[in-house]
């Protein structure tokens, strides 16, 4: 295992060249990173990805930027139906998107009908969207996420070079509440029953690169319980994004998870475990493959997101939490951009 510098206070993730700072290679509890990215040009990537679910449904809202070109996307899948639609829109030269150094900043992208705009607010963020077109019908979301000044999260600096870096901030088992509306159907997420989940991005990318993501979360005994595992970009850097989630606390993995999957039945059930201590230990099985496949030349992507329950256990110090049919996702995403 790694040996994991901890970050305290703020801290800006560049230098004046564009370069990574030193002194930010490290993860903190809370997001401390000002990520103030500059030159590198056509290599630096931002996003603000946002996943609220529930027994019943998942909804998803992206704004990014990866310099060259702006993505828009969402997507919901109803799990009794198996209903599934998709949005995506390609902004060129990102024209028109907003986004902030930091995780609690404002993103916004508005053109015509189509509206997504993540607000910032004391303890939160509302996120509101309006998708004129989404599988031929209207969307309209207003969900309104808590964050807790005092809940913690995993951030992390990936370091691959001075010139190729990544900061993720993964927020994990927030509380969300609000509705969505696609055509004449809506439902409402309740606070009581509802997870978020907030992956922000920032960084320098190399042009091709591999990864794998995992969230399972749950309650136990009235505790919100849960994991941010990921695997294959973080390879040789010194660094991980995994983590453990329980009583409001991260409690950071210094070392790889393992997903272990059949790449020709990505349906197939998925071992999940970490690499060399007993921390994670997971089966994912998988209900729904979201596949979504892209090659506009310079930028492609081939991701199988697995939407599924995770059933296994966690470790903390002594404690074995146990967790059952969690619902949760697990991805392959092979990516060129």
């Amino acid at each position: 295992m790694n040996l994991e510098s901890e970050i305290k206070q703020v801290i800006a993730l560049c230098d004046k060249n564009g370069n990574l700072n030193p002194s930010a290679i490290g993860w903190s509890r809370k997001p401390l990173h000002r990520c103030n990215l500059s030159k590198h040009y056509f290599r630096k990537k931002k996003w603000n990805y946002w996943c609220i679910y529930d027994k019943e449904w998942l909804i998803s809202f992206t704004i990014s930027d990866v310099d060259y070109a702006g993505l828009i996307f969402g997507y919901y899948l109803e799990f009794s139906t198996g209903k599934f639609a998709e949005f995506t829109k390609i902004v060129p030269f990102s024209s028109g998107i907003t986004m902030g150094q930091q995780t609690d900043n404002n993103a916004r992208y508005q053109s015509g009908g189509l509206s997504f705009d993540f607000q910032a607010k004391k303890h939160g963020q509302m996120l509101l969207a309006s998708i004129p077109d989404i599988g031929g019908e209207n969307l309209n979301a207003s969900i309104d996420v808590e964050i807790p000044e005092d809940l913690e999260s995993m951030n992390v600096v990936i370091p691959w070079s001075k010139r190729r870096f990544q900061f993720t901030s993964k927020q994990i088992g927030l509380a969300a509440s609000g509705t969505v509306t696609i055509g004449t159907r809506s439902h409402t997420f309740n606070k009581a029953d509802t997870f978020a989940c907030l992956d922000f991005g920032r960084g320098v990318w190399p042009y091709n690169i591999t990864w794998n993501w995992g969230v399972a979360v749950s309650r136990s005994d009235g505790d919100i319980v849960g994991a941010n595992m990921g695997a294959k970009w973080t390879d040789n850097s010194g660094y991980t994004e995994n983590s453990i989630l329980a009583g409001g606390k991260t409690y950071k993995l210094p070392e790889n998870v393992l997903f272990e999957y059949d790449r020709k039945d990505f349906m197939k059930p998925w071992k999940i475990r970490t690499e060399q201590s007993s921390a994670i230990d997971f089966e994912f099985t998988p209900f729904f493959d979201r596949h979504a496949k892209s090659n506009l030349v310079i930028l492609a992507s081939d991701v199988h997101q697995m939407i599924g329950k995770y059933t296994g256990e966690i470790k903390i110090g002594r404690k074995t939490v146990a967790i059952h049919d969690a619902i949760g996702w697990a991805e392959d995403h092979i990516a060129r951009w």
